[in-house]
């Protein structure tokens, strides 16, 4: 899976998200959400509860173009 890091980013801040409060919502560490933005590979369940903090499903996620395969 590949992560689309600027689109990531972008989208957290177009919702007034910092990294902790993201992170707080998702149930995982400010790292999987730094993770996210700068070009990890975190587990796929700590991908999927990113999304789902930001209002998308995975779904919503590949059709924007936030993940593919």
């Amino acid at each position: 899976m590949k992560i689309n890091c600027d689109a990531f980013k972008k989208l957290r801040e177009s919702k007034l998200l910092g990294v902790y409060n993201l992170a707080k919502q998702a149930d995982v560490s400010p790292s999987i959400v730094k993770s996210l933005e700068e070009g990890g590979r975190p587990r796929l369940e700590s991908i999927r509860k990113v999304i789902v903090a930001l209002g998308l499903t995975v779904e919503e996620a590949y059709e924007k173009k936030l993940i593919e395969d």
